[in-house]
């Protein structure tokens, strides 16, 4: 990846994982690791948040790859697409297109999937929240895929 490319990466994840805390607000409050005080390079009162169970990846779908199965996180998932365009879906709701720089947030408990569009492969960094297993649920067939059911 070119130099731009993994700073714009990087940039993306480091902001994908601030979104963490404007969406899951009870995670936050609970792991908190200390009380906001007056900290160099801040203005304001801040505190560090405890990360444990958190955990941060990448994956690169081929063209038209993605999921076997819905399946759902205890805490939730954030996902960045870098490059190539993705898709994924909340079981329930319309397929969602990703392109580079655009986010996704997955609620805990919540089914989905997600993957490459058919004809374009997809890079994507990923944070899960919170510790516990993947709960995997039914297949995602080709018509659930390509969005007819």
């Amino acid at each position: 990846m070119p130099y731009a490319g993994r700073i714009r990466a990087a940039v993306g994840a480091i902001a994908l994982i601030a979104v963490v805390f404007q969406h899951s607000p009870a995670i936050g409050h609970a792991q908190q690791s200390g009380v906001p005080a007056e900290a160099p390079g801040f203005t304001g009162k801040t505190a560090t948040l405890d990360t444990t169970g958190y955990s941060v990846g990448r994956r690169i779908f081929a063209p038209g790859s993605h999921n076997a199965t819905w399946h759902m996180h205890a805490a939730g998932q954030l996902i960045y697409a870098e490059s190539g365009h993705g898709r994924y879906q909340i079981k329930g709701q319309p397929i969602r297109e990703l392109a580079p720089g655009d986010t996704g947030y997955i609620p805990g408990g919540t089914m989905h999937w997600h993957g490459s569009v058919p004809n374009e492969s997809f890079t994507m960094t990923f944070v899960t929240m919170g510790a516990g297993a993947t709960t995997q649920g039914e297949p995602i067939t080709d018509e659930i895929y390509l969005g007819k059911k």
